[in-house]
């Protein structure tokens, strides 16, 4: 087993110990670091083969992604580090959406950098990201409580977020509460096709425990094909849009766009209020 104290980083023509990388950096410059480490990279992947319309760049190939066992091959951009999804939610909302033109207030939880750069730079746009962790998040919040006010999004972004959350359904219902009426929620998240329902197990306590109950340590649950459902138990109306279908067989090819990938479209339904009789 390969121990962190020998794994290095180049930093000039100095070999620093990756823990000592860390410890000297903030999490903001590691991550430039990392952005210009994948922008020199990419040359060497120039091709015509494969494109990325996140960072408008062609390659001969998208290279591998994915934890052992899950490994897809051609999946990530050498360049913005975007994956199926990133490149199909795009899509989507430039084509569906017009974010390039129509006013919105935006809400992105978890932002993706390459995806945030691109929003950021729409004058059309009153954008906030948000994130617990995340260096590049303008916001520092708990997606559990979050601290806008009611009513103040018309559009929220929330990207393989909830399956990482402790509590799911209390997240969905901060998220409906921000939403404006007439507003739309574009959830994503892996969809585990061999579970009946979505698997929560209640004594998955700690990341080990979490790592072998979900595969992953900082999950919570695996979803199954009730997500929708989970998501309107909250006060939502969801549409489950396969976006990928519809590009051609070839244009899927090109963009990978993946297509077990979906865009869960949710919106805000009215709440009913009980009239007690007099």
């Amino acid at each position: 087993m390969q121990k962190k104290w020998f794994r290095v980083f180049i930093f000039g023509n100095t070999l620093l110990p990756m823990f000592l990388f860390k410890k000297l950096l903030p999490p903001a410059a590691r991550f430039a670091l990392r952005q210009l480490f994948w922008q020199t990279r990419s040359w060497l992947y120039t091709g015509r083969k494969v494109y990325c319309p996140l960072c408008e760049h062609s390659y001969r190939t998208f290279l591998p992604f994915g934890n052992k066992g899950e490994r897809r091959p051609q999946a990530l951009c050498p360049r913005c580090h975007t994956v199926e999804r990133h490149r199909l939610l795009w899509l989507y909302l430039l084509e569906e959406l017009h974010i390039d033109r129509q006013s919105f207030t935006v809400l992105h939880m978890a932002p993706e950098p390459i995806l945030q750069k691109k929003l950021k730079q729409f004058k059309n746009l009153n954008y906030r990201s948000a994130d617990l962790e995340s260096p590049v998040a303008m916001d520092k919040v708990d997606i559990q409580a979050l601290p806008y006010a009611d009513a103040s999004f018309d559009l929220i972004l929330c990207s393989h977020v909830l399956a990482h959350v402790p509590n799911d359904l209390q997240a969905l219902q901060e998220l409906r509460r921000v939403l404006r009426p007439g507003g739309r929620l574009l959830l994503q998240d892996r969809m585990h096709a061999a579970l009946a329902k979505t698997l929560e197990q209640p004594d998955a306590h700690t990341p080990t425990q979490r790592l072998h109950a979900y595969g992953q340590a900082d999950r919570f649950r695996n979803y199954g094909p009730d997500f929708a459902q989970r998501v309107a138990a909250q006060g939502f109306a969801v549409e489950a849009v396969e976006y990928a279908l519809t590009r051609t067989p070839e244009e899927q090819y090109r963009l990978r766009l993946g297509q077990q990938e979906i865009i869960f479209v949710a919106t805000p339904q009215a709440i009913k209020k009980q009239v007690s009789d007099v």
